[in-house]
């Protein structure tokens, strides 16, 4: 009787630990205590940088439409940058880093209070053969999508906020999304 609790108490240890081993923390920083005003403020959110665009996926797109469609959904207030922006193409946007100095010039053109960038990475898919006896096995596809981004204030050029997180999931729209989540409940913002 002592042996088996023994062993469930083992067995139920080395799974917790497996557990909170897997489960990976977003890398971020808020900056000097300013805190974004989910009503009044305005929050352009660029194109992020693929480096993986050449082999035809379209993630950097995808990633900048689940920030905006995440930031409404929280009560943000997100504009549309390329009606302001029309002399540069989306395409120039995309291929050159943003840099805290552009944003401070440009944010008469912007007509944002916050812009939003980043770059997505670690576009990989793995297969792992999953077996259940060797009868039973399949070949297992995880996407894997690490995005790392930064909100700068287009009055002062300060990085207000910074993050990177990198997740796994059966599909890259899935893993996306969790990084970009993960990542957003990070901000600090007005109550």
């Amino acid at each position: 009787m002592k042996r088996t609790r023994e062993i469930k108490f083992i067995t139920l240890a080395i799974a917790s630990f497996l557990i909170v081993s897997c489960i990976s923390r977003p890398v971020y920083f808020n900056g000097k205590d300013e805190r974004i005003d989910r009503s009044k403020s305005r929050i352009a959110v660029m194109p992020f940088r693929d480096f993986k665009s050449r082999e035809g996926n379209n993630s950097g797109t995808l990633v900048r439409n689940i920030f905006e469609s995440s930031l409404r959904k929280r009560g943000f207030i997100t504009i549309n940058y390329e009606k302001n922006l029309s002399e540069i193409p989306e395409s120039q946007l995309e291929d050159f880093r943003l840099s805290s100095k552009w944003v401070k010039d440009n944010s008469q053109s912007i007509q944002a209070d916050y812009v939003l960038f980043g770059y997505v990475y670690d576009y990989t898919v793995f297969q792992m053969t999953t077996s259940f006896l060797y009868l039973f096995s399949w070949l297992e596809t995880t996407y894997s999508v690490g995005i790392t981004a930064k909100i700068i204030s287009c009055s002062t050029g300060e990085i207000v906020w910074s993050g990177a997180f990198s997740s796994k999931s059966y599909t890259f729209n899935d893993a996306a999304r969790e990084s970009v989540d993960s990542l957003l409940r990070t901000v600090r913002f007005k109550k």
